[in-house]
């Protein structure tokens, strides 16, 4: 077992101590607002067990907005040619770090010698299990022109209906239609071709598909699904996606109007970059995905393929398909990836919450985030502000999307009250 020792300094930050101590006294002799935001400040500080060395480093901490932190990087430009102000925080982080090198040292020595007197234990099936998971994740695979097939595989869910009584025809459909395909679970999209080769390694070729009849794809605009769909299947590494759309009857009684529906069809296209397939009912969906299957076969049989990470993936242009050699994702790490219980940073969670609200669309959220990643950072920008209707107006000018558009005031203050307000 390990040992852990922690060394903690008594005062880390003794100089953005005292600052923060006197704008308090001033606040509370002047009864400003401000005062609160600032005692909050100092109890974070002072609980903070490492040293800062500049405003922008106190951003990490509640309660250091963007404001505090330019009067903290202001007094420490001032106070940077005077060594008696500097001496002490110097002195500090050079007794901290050589604190932390003797536990270093210390604790390297003491596992070092249980080493030596204990014998390396078996690792578990479950450690086990995660190192050949992680060794079949780097592993790269090889596949020559010719050695490969190129295979459906369509979501388990594609494959019955809503009402057992009635089986789903996708799966007699690509039969008769002589689409070769496999069942299985998928973690993100209805639809998606691979290459297998004959040792049973395969190979994400660039295209996904999604289906929606449009009574499905109505609820799902309807409920919120339909912005969060979109972001998985652009986020999952695959560049092409398709959404396949399936006439319902006359599309009366959809429970939106049609002109709704085709309106965000066409924002998906333009905005996201989404192809959309519009077909009359479900076999026709069914002859388009036999179709390009075949075309995907006599477009890749002749490549010579390999494996690559996303961050090498990137998004092949059209004189990219004509190259012999071509990079793609293992289905595994696909698999893995798009989980929906997949850990997801605070960032893409923000984005995620931002989809919910009314009018929030993927462009005007992702502007948002880019401006502020968190929602603490929102909130502390909000709380920077003089009066709550500057705050209001903070995300107004905001531009979003390929045109550069304001997010607008209506949508800035609706932001507002929804941050802004206590949930009890």
């Amino acid at each position: 077992m390990e040992t852990r020792l922690e060394v903690r300094l008594r005062e880390p930050n003794p100089l953005f101590t005292r600052w923060l101590e006197r704008w308090l006294r001033e606040a509370e002799r002047r009864q400003q607002r401000s005062q609160h935001k600032l005692r909050q400040a100092l109890e974070a500080l002072k609980s903070y067990p490492l040293p800062l060395y500049s405003g922008r480093d106190c951003a990490v901490l509640r309660g250091f907005g963007g404001t505090l932190c330019q009067l903290i990087d202001e007094e420490l430009r001032q106070h940077r040619g005077a060594t008696a102000e500097t001496q002490p925080a110097a002195a500090a982080t050079a007794q901290y770090e050589q604190q932390v090198q003797q536990v270093v040292k210390a604790v390297q020595e003491k596992q070092l010698q249980k080493a030596k007197k204990c014998p390396a234990k078996k690792p578990t099936k479950k450690a086990q299990l995660e190192q050949a998971a992680a060794e079949e994740r780097e592993r790269v695979v090889e596949m020559l022109p010719g050695s490969f097939e190129v295979l459906l595989l369509v979501d388990t869910q594609e494959t019955s209906g809503k009402n057992k009584r009635v089986l789903d025809q996708t799966r007699s459909y690509l039969q008769s239609l002589g689409a070769e395909h496999e069942v299985r679970r998928l973690t993100v999209g209805d639809f998606l071709w691979i290459a297998r080769d004959a040792d049973g390694s395969e190979l994400v070729l660039p295209y996904i598909v999604e289906r929606k009849r449009m009574d499905d794809l109505a609820s799902s605009v309807r409920d919120g699904r339909f912005h969060e769909q979109k972001h998985r299947l652009r986020q999952c590494g695959l560049p092409h996606v398709i959404y396949l759309i399936e006439d319902y009857g006359d599309n009366e009684q959809l429970g939106l109007p049609l002109d709704s529906l085709l309106q965000a069809l066409a924002n998906a296209r333009l905005q996201s970059g989404i192809q959309v397939v519009r077909t009359e009912n479900h076999y026709r969906s069914m002859c388009y995905l036999a179709g390009m299957g075949r075309a995907l076969h006599q477009l890749f049989l002749s490549k010579s393929l390999h494996s690559v990470d996303r961050a090498a993936l990137g998004v092949p242009s059209a004189s990219c398909l004509t190259d012999r050699r071509m990079g793609l994702l293992k289905f595994r790490a696909l698999y893995e990836d798009s989980a929906k219980n997949a850990q997801l940073t605070v960032r893409e969670v923000f984005v995620q919450q931002l989809l919910q609200l009314h009018s929030l669309s993927m462009d005007r959220a992702l502007a948002i985030v880019e401006r502020y990643p968190t929602p603490r950072l929102l909130l502390d920008a909000y709380a920077s502000c003089g009066e709550p209707e500057q705050a209001r107006r903070l995300l107004a000018g905001l531009t979003c999307g390929a045109l550069e558009r304001p997010l607008g005031e209506k949508l800035s203050q609706c932001l507002y009250d929804f941050y802004g307000s206590e949930f009890r």
